[in-house]
Order: C-alpha cells, then sequence, then structure tokens
C-alpha cells in the first residue's frame, strides 16, 4: 500500500536462510543484490522496510537518498543495538513510525533523528461470501499470546476460528493443542485475494499483541474490510481503533466475551466502522502528502 501510495516499484526480498544463524549471509546478499538493482534502475528514492534496518544498507552505501519504513521490532528489541543501527538509520532522509508512541520511542533511542508518523494505509477490501467463521490473524510472533488464544478457542467450542497463523512454530505442547481443537482451523498460506474473501467474509476478526505502542496491521486489515474486530487493549489499540473496536484484555475468558460480542447482533456496527475506516483514510492521505513533499523535496537535492 505504501508503495502504490508512492508510485514506487515493489522489490521483495525473502529470507531463504531457515536456520537463523545462516541469516546474516541472506542480508550480505540482499545488500549485494539491491546495490545491482540500484545500478541498473537509478531510483531517485528508496524506501527500505525495517527491522533490520539492514534492508537500507544498499541506498546508504550507494549514496542513493533513502527513506526507512521502521516497523515497532526496530526500536522495541535488540535490533535498536545493533553496533550499524544508528548510522543506517541517521543517512536515511526520513524514519517512518507508525503510531505517536513508536514515534516517541524511536527519537529517545536515536535523539535527532528525522521521523513522520505515516498509520498504515488502508483500501476498501470487497465484501465477500459469508462464513461462519471468526479469523484470528496471527503470524505466531513473539508479541502474539498465542496460549491465550487457544486457551479461549477451547473455552467457545460452539464457534469456528480459522487462520492462515503457522501453527507449526508454536513450542510442541501449544502446537498439540491447537492442532486438535476440532473448532480451529488451518488455512495455510493464502494468495491475496484468497485471504481478503477469507477475511472479509468472516463474522469477526481478532486481533492479539502484548506489545505497546503497535499499531497491529491485522487490524487495519479488519478495518478495510469493514468486520467486526476484536483487539487486546493497550493505550494505542484503544486510541486508534477504540470507536469501533471490541478491546480486550490479555486473558481467555476476556477474549472469549470479546468474541461473543463481536459475533452478536449490533445493528449500529457497520456504521461505526465506516465512520472509522473514513477517518482513518483521510488522516493518512494527510500524512503520505507529507511523505510525498518531503521525498520528492529531498530527492532533488
Amino acid at each position: 500500500m505504501l508503495a502504490q501510495a508512492l508510485g514506487a516499484e515493489l522489490a521483495w526480498r525473502p529470507a531463504k536462510a531457515t536456520p537463523k544463524a545462516l541469516r546474516p549471509f541472506d542480508y550480505l546478499a540482499h545488500t549485494w543484490n539491491d546495490l545491482k538493482l540500484l545500478r541498473s534502475r537509478r531510483p531517485s528514492f528508496v524506501v527500505a522496510q525495517a527491522q533490520p534496518h539492514l534492508a537500507a544498507l544498499a541506498p546508504y552505501l550507494g549514496r542513493v537518498p533513502y527513506v526507512v519504513d521502521a516497523h515497532n521490532g526496530q526500536f522495541q528489541s535488540w535490533w535498536r543495538r545493533v553496533p550499524s543501527t544508528a548510522t543506517v538509520l541517521r543517512g536515511a532522509r526520513l524514519v517512518l513510525t507508525h503510531t505517536q508512541e513508536a514515534d516517541v520511542i524511536a527519537r529517545a533511542a536515536f535523539p535527532g533523528l528525522r521521523t513522520l508518523v505515516v498509520h498504515d494505509p488502508l483500501r476498501q477490501i470487497p465484501p465477500a461470501a459469508p462464513r461462519d467463521w471468526v479469523f484470528v490473524v496471527a503470524t505466531v510472533a513473539p508479541d502474539e499470546p498465542m496460549d491465550v488464544l487457544i486457551d479461549a478457542i477451547e473455552a467457545m467450542p460452539e464457534v469456528n476460528f480459522v487462520t492462515t497463523a503457522p501453527l507449526h512454530r508454536l513450542p510442541p505442547p501449544l502446537r498439540e493443542r491447537a492442532e486438535g481443537l476440532p473448532n480451529f482451523t488451518t488455512l495455510g498460506f493464502l494468495d491475496l485475494p484468497d485471504y481478503e474473501a477469507a477475511l472479509a467474509g468472516a463474522r469477526a476478526v481478532v486481533v492479539l499483541t502484548d506489545r505497546d505502542a503497535t499499531q497491529p496491521s491485522g487490524a487495519c486489515e479488519a478495518l478495510s474490510a469493514g468486520r467486526q474486530l476484536v483487539l487486546s487493549h493497550t493505550r494505542t489499540t484503544e486510541a486508534l481503533f477504540g470507536s469501533f473496536a471490541t478491546l480486550v484484555a490479555n486473558e481467555p475468558e476476556a477474549l472469549a466475551a470479546g468474541v461473543r460480542k463481536a459475533i452478536g447482533d449490533d445493528p449500529a456496527a457497520a456504521g461505526r466502522i465506516a465512520a472509522a475506516r473514513e477517518a482513518w483514510m483521510s488522516r493518512t492521505e494527510a500524512e503520505l502528502e507529507m511523505l510525498r513533499s518531503h521525498v520528492s523535496a529531498r530527492a532533488t537535492r
């Protein structure tokens, strides 16, 4: 969505090294390939998504103006302490953060850093055939309380849940419990149209995080699709999604109650979601216009 908003070409660099110990070789290969691409395409600017900040190493070395699109892990994990981090981030024309809280964290970690808050751009996901399931957006990331999710699903045998999360990455005991639940189905990897249809047809969408200052992308997807959202309650999620989402504590009982509320009959829900989506898109368009102006001005210098 960011590439589309900027009229930029998207270059995807998937990790090929399965053992994390070999991941540095991936980063070296990506940097080499990106340097070759920069020499051949000669872009006026580059946007590098982080973490890791190493995604911006090629434009840094190639002296091409670049912007770092920094996700929370860049500033709220060990990545901020990697020796080259400060050099690469300070070399950026601009560092994008995604919430006001994350922006504060970034500026505290790297005083003087040039930042701009840009919330996730939305696009309206078209309606899909209704499905008798609650869609769980998850990636089994460290900030996702999967044990809470499994406990809640186990306590709600009357409600069907689906996910595309790679459950094989869960610790063995939790994975065995998840795979044994008759009301929890793994859809596996889905192409974008199928993924959006699975989400847009859901009775509700569940997104969990236990990390502050996080803007969950799954929550933005639910808003894009106009679906009821059950979301972990933090100061950030309340500020961003509190006008329409069912916010819950990361506890099985609270999550189960939130899901039951979300799938209940609420005639006013569609109006609240539509109003929240319109306000979000209006704000983000203003943020993107600031980014476009900044990138255009910097790229010509």
